[in-house]
């Protein structure tokens, strides 16, 4: 049953599919680069390119947010241009906190390693508290929150890809973002050129959950006892 799940989760964050012919909302005031729009779903909004197609991101696994890229009908994977960014109900799956952590832990940045055709250049790992479930240490938060980034190459097109994912557990963390998710989890990638680090690094700093963004929960996890 566990073992399912986390892979349910992976295959849905991994590849989410977009939500009928629904329109994410569009351009807000907020955006100081205007070259870029603002756009929200599901409790979920970020900052992409002004040419790019946005659309709310569902999933029958309850992974709900936002997925941007410069065509139609994204299904962001390895070596595609684009944003992802999505959340899971964790009051509508209904399943232990634990399987979460597990889910955030391995299968989706796994994907990258095994894609011969991409390199993961970096990873950071912000908070890795395994749950009581796991450990048996019952002031556990388990807490799990991670980056990476690197490069993929595919159909004759290098990309710059970057990635973040929070599993919020019981600490710190669970009080950002939006009440009742077990994962957040956000995957950007970009055309390899001049200042695509810079279009990237925005992408990803600019998605919020609820109010919060990456900077938030980081900062949320570095208060937690290890």
């Amino acid at each position: 049953m566990a073992r399912s799940f986390v892979l349910v989760i992976a295959f849905a964050l991994g590849a989410i599919g977009c939500a009928g012919d629904t329109s994410a909302t569009g351009a807000s005031p907020s955006v100081t680069d205007q070259r870029f729009m603002r756009v929200s779903a599901y409790g979920v909004s970020a900052e992409v390119p002004g040419d790019w197609v946005a659309t709310p991101a569902a999933d029958a696994s309850f992974a709900t947010g936002v997925s941007a890229s410069p065509g139609p009908g994204t299904r962001l994977v390895p070596g595609d241009q684009g944003l992802l960014a999505t959340r899971v109900d964790a009051t509508e799956v209904g399943a232990p906190s634990d399987l979460y952590y597990l889910a955030a832990k391995g299968p989706v940045i796994a994907r990258f390693r095994a894609d011969r055709r991409c390199t993961v250049n970096h990873e950071h790992v912000y908070a890795d508290h395994a749950p009581t479930a796991i450990t048996g240490h019952i002031h556990s938060p388990g807490d799990f929150m991670a980056s990476a980034r690197g490069t993929c190459s595919r159909r004759h097109l290098k990309t710059r890809w970057s990635y973040f994912v929070v599993a919020p557990g019981f600490g710190p963390a669970r009080e950002r973002g939006v009440p009742g998710s077990g994962l957040y989890v956000i995957m950007a990638a970009t055309a390899a050129a001049p200042g695509s680090g810079r279009v990237l690094h925005q992408l990803v700093r600019h998605v919020r959950f609820g109010q919060d963004n990456v900077a938030d929960f980081v900062r949320a996890v570095a208060k937690t006892p290890v």
